[in-house]
């Protein structure tokens, strides 16, 4: 391939903030946020194509305000000789329709990448708006794109046959070690208007909770970045960049927990150079775990509740030791000086109303510094997503469904409405709660694993 290779955020849905890294990457729509953040995946492909010589530009339209003649205008004056559109489930109609505006000025191969992508090759390549979409690990596939003579003989990418059957190339090599990745190059945009920045030293989650994308999107099997990768990136975006947190996208962080407190000790050895968050189960920690994190660094935990009833949690793969054992947790964590973030959500299969509201006052009262109530989402291939589908319970129409904060499907106790009712419940008690607090959280949580306030 020839010329600069742009990589393209494109502008949010109307109405809505995007955090296309969320949810494995599906995305996540926030309606009310002012949070800004990074799409991590694009920037990894950008570093990794700058790192290897070829010609990078990065367009993050839902940062620098975008819409969608502004995008194209942007990705134009770069002087592209590709374009890679970052896309998510919710808005793809949206990127679509962006790279249609540019198609009309622009010659050039169209790009459109990212797990919503790869779920929709024919969606997308029938309308015309994209020359190809790319499946697979996203930076491994953009360096073989890179370096390949013709698009249609690039590995890791799916394109149309003339009988309007979806044809994909040959998979590209991906390195078993993560390593491979290197120090997202954030001065190719005006990084500082981030809220902040994000870094991932893990992929893939073996657990295959029933509403989760993990698995679908990046594998069962963990792979990993080396302790010492980890610590030369947070080495940089101090010195290089001058930030000073970072937020850790792992599936879950304390999975390996032998691992953990290795890489824990590395950044200690560092100097601890970055303050970070990550998300995990509260069941891998311990004290002694806890006093490593907090050691190297770390300022905020945020932990998975979901529901408190065994039977939906059942249902859902998932189980956790309790309300007791949560509490005793998030005392301990704040005992280390580490903040604690509680995510819920609402309607899952086998929720009613009394226990859904059970649900928030658990939450009211726990003792943490902030809360995330989302309603159950069911992205398509996920366990959730089948029996929904299955029972009929999924209706709202296409993309709709595709973020945690539009109601998107009942279940066998409660009506759409009812579900959207008890999430606005949720979040107006929540904010009462802090409203009632001498003093205001210390932080905005970030959507970790995709769920926003």
């Amino acid at each position: 391939m020839k010329g600069r290779f742009v990589f393209v955020d494109p502008p949010s849905p109307p109405g809505f903030i995007s955090f296309k890294h969320s949810h494995a990457g599906f995305g996540e729509f926030c309606k009310d946020s002012r949070l800004r953040l990074p799409t991590l995946d694009l920037f990894h492909c950008a570093s990794l194509l700058a790192e290897r010589g070829f010609a990078v530009g990065v367009v993050d339209s839902p940062l620098l305000g975008h819409g969608p003649a502004g995008c194209v205008a942007e990705v134009l004056a770069r002087k592209p000789g590709a374009v890679a559109i970052r896309t998510g489930g919710f808005s793809l109609p949206l990127d679509l329709e962006v790279a249609r505006r540019l198609r009309r000025s622009f010659d050039g191969p169209i790009l459109l990448f990212g797990p919503a992508a790869a779920a929709e090759p024919k969606t997308i390549l029938e309308s015309g708006a994209a020359d190809a979409v790319v499946a697979g690990e996203a930076p491994a596939a953009f360096l073989a794109i890179a370096g390949a003579k013709s698009l249609g003989k690039a590995p890791g990418v799916l394109t149309l046959d003339g009988a309007g059957r979806v044809v994909e190339g040959p998979r590209p090599r991906v390195p078993e070690s993560m390593d491979y990745l290197p120090v997202p190059a954030w001065d190719l945009v005006p990084y500082r208007r981030y809220s902040f920045v994000t870094s991932q030293t893990a992929w893939g989650c073996p657990m295959a909770c029933g509403y989760c994308p993990y698995p679908l999107a990046q594998g069962a099997r963990p792979r990993r970045r080396s302790a010492g990768s980890v610590a030369r990136e947070f080495s940089a975006l101090r010195s290089r960049f001058g930030l000073r947190f970072v937020q850790l996208r792992d599936p879950d962080f304390a999975l390996d927990r032998r691992r953990t407190a290795g890489l824990c000790r590395a950044l200690t050895r560092a100097g601890a150079p970055m303050t970070w968050g990550c998300e995990t189960r509260l069941e891998r920690l311990d004290d002694e775990l806890m006093a490593l994190m907090a050691a190297a660094g770390c300022l905020r935990v945020a932990f998975g509740v979901e529901s408190l009833e065994p039977a939906v949690l059942r249902l859902m793969g998932r189980e956790h030791p309790g309300p007791a054992f949560i509490r005793g947790q998030v005392s301990r964590l704040k005992r280390h000086g580490i903040l604690t973030y509680g995510l819920y959500m609402i309607g899952l299969p086998g929720e009613t109303r009394k226990s859904t509201l059970g649900l928030i006052d658990f939450a009211v009262g726990l003792d943490t510094e902030a809360a995330s109530f989302s309603m159950a989402m069911p992205i398509p291939g996920t366990a959730l997503e089948r029996l929904a589908r299955s029972k009929g319970w999924i209706t709202a129409p296409g993309p709709w469904r595709l973020t945690s904060c539009v109601p998107s499907m009942r279940n066998e106790h409660m009506d759409i409405g009812e579900v959207s009712e008890l999430h606005l419940l949720a979040k107006r008690r929540w904010k009462n709660r802090l409203m009632k607090r001498r003093r205001p959280p210390r932080y905005s949580p970030p959507p970790s694993g995709g769920r926003v306030i």
